[in-house]
C-alpha cells in the first residue's frame, strides 16, 4: 500500500511539473536592443537605475592630443539584448539636438552616416554581445569660440531598437580647451582632490607634467590608493606654497574663472 501511495504522489508531481512547463512563456521575439555600458570603480557594470547624468556625459579636448592633431576618436562601449547572430549586424546612431551649442556633422564630428564608419565600425560583430563604437571628432576653428555638445542615441534600423531608458543616449562635449575629464566622476576624484575646476586642472598638469586625461586618471585611480592619498596631500601643500609666493609678489592666490579660490580640499563622504 505504501509503495502504491508513493507511485501516485510521483505521478501527481510529474503532472504538475508538466503543467508548469506548458505555462512558461516562449521567448520567440526576433527584436534586439542596444544599450550603452557603464562601469563601476571596481570594473563591474553599473545597474541601469544607478546610471546618472554625470556618467552619461563624456568630454574630449584637443588640448591633450597636441597642436598637430585635427581629428581624433572617442570610443564608447555598448551591449546588445536579444538573440546573438552568426552574422555581423549594422547599427545606426543619430544626433539628438539640445538647442544649445550643438555640434555640427562633418564640422565638429564625422557624420554618423559616413559610409566608411558604417561599414567598418558601426556594426555588432557576429556572435558578440559587447563591442566599442567610435565617434570621430574634428578640430574646427570654431572651437576656439567655445565648446560644442554632441548628444546622440541609437536609431531603430530594423536590426536593433534602442534599449533601456537611460542607457540609450550619450552626451559628448568637444573642446579645444581644458575640460572636465569624462572619468572624473566615475573615479570619485572629488573625494581625493576636491571639486573639479579648470584652473585646478591646469595646475595639476603643470605641477606633475602629466596629462590628467581619462587614460591617466584611470591608471592612477586603479593603482596604489596610498599613492593617490599622498598625491592629494602633496597638491594641497604645493598650492599653499605657491599661493604664499604669489602673495609675496603682490599677486592674488590662484582662482577659478568665476573667482572661486582653487582648493584641494577633498569632498566629504558624509
Amino acid at each position: 500500500m505504501k509503495q502504491l501511495i508513493n507511485i501516485m504522489i510521483g505521478c501527481i508531481l510529474l503532472l504538475g511539473m508538466s503543467s508548469c512547463e506548458k505555462d512558461l512563456p516562449v521567448y520567440s521575439t526576433s527584436d534586439c536592443w542596444l544599450n550603452f555600458v557603464y562601469y563601476n570603480y571596481d570594473g563591474t557594470i553599473v545597474e541601469t537605475e544607478k546610471v546618472t547624468d554625470e556618467m552619461r556625459y563624456a568630454s574630449y579636448s584637443f588640448v591633450y592630443a597636441g597642436e598637430d592633431v585635427d581629428v581624433d576618436t572617442v570610443w564608447f562601449k555598448i551591449s546588445t539584448m536579444g538573440f546573438v547572430s552568426d552574422e555581423d549586424r549594422p547599427l545606426e546612431l543619430e544626433q539628438v539636438l539640445t538647442g544649445q551649442n550643438d555640434a555640427k556633422a562633418d564640422v565638429h564630428y564625422v557624420a554618423f552616416t559616413n559610409e566608411e564608419l558604417k561599414a567598418k565600425y558601426y556594426i555588432i560583430p557576429a556572435r558578440k554581445t559587447i563591442t566599442e563604437i567610435p565617434v570621430v571628432v574634428k578640430k574646427d576653428p570654431s572651437l576656439e569660440n567655445g565648446d560644442v555638445t554632441l548628444q546622440f542615441a541609437f536609431k531603430d534600423n530594423g536590426y536593433f531598437k534602442p534599449g533601456y531608458a537611460g542607457l540609450t543616449v550619450r552626451v559628448l562635449s568637444i573642446s579645444a580647451k581644458l575640460t572636465k575629464p569624462s572619468v572624473w566622476e566615475e573615479y570619485y576624484c572629488d573625494y581625493s582632490f576636491g571639486l573639479y575646476g579648470t584652473e585646478k586642472h591646469r595646475l595639476m598638469i603643470e605641477w606633475t607634467d602629466e596629462k590628467w586625461d581619462d587614460e591617466y586618471i584611470k591608471e592612477l585611480m586603479e593603482g596604489d590608493s596610498a599613492y593617490v592619498d599622498y598625491l592629494a596631500g602633496w597638491f594641497a601643500r604645493k598650492l599653499e606654497e605657491e599661493n604664499a609666493k604669489r602673495i609675496a609678489e603682490n599677486k592674488e592666490p590662484y582662482k577659478e574663472e568665476d573667482g572661486t579660490p582653487v582648493s584641494f580640499e577633498p569632498k566629504s563622504w558624509n
